[in-house]
């Protein structure tokens, strides 16, 4: 009896080692499984950090391009203070979403960005909008805005899917979900409702139509 107990518990230790470096083995061999040890904690999945860093940078670009409109429409032959004061806004709400995104990389453990950070972009005005005169200028701006939202909205939507599909990193996708998208469709929402408020108004008067809207409704 004492025998068959001693072989038994041999050939269950036997068993455990040789079935320890096929698990070790199938891990290893599993590119999306996390890292065991110390670095479990802060694990992101390459694909979703590499396009949060994308998005990082996004953001301080949309920042940088509305503050070009507002300097322009700050300007004393401009003169559009609601514009000016609208650009702004927006150039700050902008970096803030940069901000909060490197915040939330810094919590995962992640560097705040990567070595494709780069600002270095091209953002001088838009030739026809320096060669429009009127409301028309204040019109064109306003579309640039909605086209600009539509792409950063576009971006974070595309990071939420890859963040979902890599090991379903559901508090990042939860995270932009409640805390971005909300105001990305808000945002989109007002400027579309400003763009066809000022077309109405350009038909009579562009010149007087673009003064009266900058004082009621930016």
């Amino acid at each position: 009896m004492m025998k068959s107990i001693f072989f038994g518990v041999v050939a269950l230790m036997f068993a455990v080692v040789v079935m320890q470096p096929e698990q070790v083995s199938v891990h290893a061999a599993d590119p999306n499984s996390a890292p065991a040890g110390s670095e479990v904690w802060n694990y992101v999945h390459k694909n979703c950090s590499s396009k949060l860093h994308d998005q990082i940078n996004m953001e301080f670009g949309a920042s940088l391009f509305y503050l070009q409109y507002a300097a322009y429409f700050a300007q004393y032959k401009v003169n559009l203070p609601g514009f000016e004061k609208f650009f702004f806004n927006a150039a700050s709400e902008e970096r803030e979403h940069g901000i909060k995104l490197i915040d939330y990389a810094l919590m995962r453990g992640l560097a705040p960005i990567n070595d494709k950070f780069n600002l270095a972009a091209d953002y001088a005005l838009d030739n026809a909008l320096l060669a429009e005169e009127g409301g028309s200028m204040a019109l064109i701006a306003l579309e640039k805005a909605l086209a600009k939202e539509q792409q950063v909205t576009k971006s974070i939507r595309e990071l939420i899917k890859i963040c979902e599909g890599d090991l379903n990193d559901y508090h990042l996708v939860d995270y932009l979900t409640g805390e971005f998208l909300e105001e990305q469709h808000e945002g989109q929402r007002d400027l579309a409702g400003k763009i066809a408020m000022l077309k109405k108004m350009l038909v009579t008067n562009p010149h007087l139509g673009a003064y009266i809207f900058d004082k009621q409704n930016m």
